[in-house]
């Protein structure tokens, strides 16, 4: 039998304790879908063997074990925000009895909390009698990536690394199992639903025909090894790093200019949810599939069936100014930035009962 995706599953959860698989099916509301057509690419688990020779002899004689360890890359179309659990967030605050549920996450820099969070993902196959399931454990997300241009949908790619991985070969290994935080409460998220905005001071300036929009997260996770131990033990993270690009038509010099005014400006880090300096603008990015009330600036009155998602990106600092003139074509900009912090916030069905465990 030839298997294709169409047999296939993935789910993640996140785990408890680092390494020790967090799939259970009585937490049904863990297991968690990363969002609309979902993509592995190059699961890979290594046994990093090494090689010995021996004098007198020009082949292997045999090989000792090394570190184990495996990696893995998802991309699917943005629909739910539960996956940024796993970026060095937390929830902050879930408000709300019922649909519209409002879900705030920052960026975790608490000292108990500061290491990474580690997840488990399984990957399934329906096989008739003998299906398989691969279950990675001690997961860490290394960077993930965030872009959409005109005419496409929002696209995420995260790239991972895990401790270990076991097999369970057997019928209907799959059947009860399957995730329930389903992306039915959620949309596909689409070029359509965005809106960028320069925020200083407040959120009242919208970004006109932007034609694409990209920025990436990096955790810059590792897992450590020690002596006694081919699987990794322990997880840690170095510095967290926000860089993006966005490129609009170029019609005046509004854009130009805002490199222009940092120069020589003092920056610094902000808190979660920061009062806006001048001298630390925001830009906001927002998917949002139109109901409830725009006030301005991107800030939306949620009603019953409001479906959002709101990235914050504080203390921007625009890096550089470009552009491409040519005969007959528009002229665009590009302005690729960094930014100090982040802040999320999601608009959902989801009451607080059913949100994932978070550790």
């Amino acid at each position: 039998m030839v298997l294709t995706g169409a047999y296939a599953y993935i789910q993640w959860a996140e785990e408890a304790a680092f390494n020790v698989s967090a799939f259970t099916c009585a937490a049904a509301k863990d297991r968690v879908a990363f969002g609309f057509e979902q993509k592995v690419s190059s699961l890979q688990f290594t046994n990093n063997k090494i090689p010995l020779a021996q004098l007198g002899d020009v082949q292997v004689k045999t090989f000792a074990y090394g570190q184990t360890q495996g990696s893995f890359s998802i991309e699917f179309v943005l629909g739910n925000a539960w996956f940024f659990n796993l970026l060095g967030f937390r929830v902050l605050t879930t408000c709300g009895a019922s649909d519209p549920v409002t879900h705030s996450w920052c960026v975790d820099t608490t000292v108990a909390t500061l290491e990474p969070h580690s997840f488990s993902m399984e990957v399934g196959f329906e096989n008739g009698s003998c299906d398989i399931l691969r279950t990675t454990t001690g997961a860490l997300i290394s960077s993930a990536s965030f872009s959409t241009s005109v005419g496409e949908t929002v696209k995420v790619s995260l790239d991972a690394a895990f401790a270990n991985e076991g097999v369970t070969v057997g019928a209907c290994v799959l059947c009860a199992c399957a995730a329930s935080q389903s992306i039915c409460d959620n949309i596909p998220y689409t070029f359509a639903h965005g809106g960028l905005y320069w925020c200083v001071a407040i959120c009242d300036t919208a970004i006109a025909e932007v034609q694409d929009v990209s920025f990436s997260i990096g955790q810059n996770t590792e897992h450590l090894w020690g002596i006694g131990n081919s699987v990794a033990v322990d997880k840690y993270r170095r510095l967290f790093e926000l860089t993006g690009n966005f490129k609009l038509t170029f019609e005046d010099v509004s854009e130009l200019t805002k490199i222009f005014a940092q120069q020589n400006d003092t920056r610094c880090n902000v808190a979660c949810a920061p009062a806006l300096a001048v001298s630390q603008p925001t830009l906001r990015l927002i998917f949002w599939n139109g109901v409830g009330t725009d006030t301005g600036g991107g800030n939306i009155t949620a009603a019953a069936g409001t479906r959002l998602i709101r990235i914050d990106l504080t203390g921007i600092a625009i890096d550089s100014h470009s552009v491409n003139i040519e005969p007959t074509e528009p002229i665009f900009e590009d302005l690729p930035f960094q930014a100090a912090g982040i802040s999320i916030t999601a608009v959902n069905g989801v009451v607080a009962a059913s949100v994932p465990a978070a550790t």
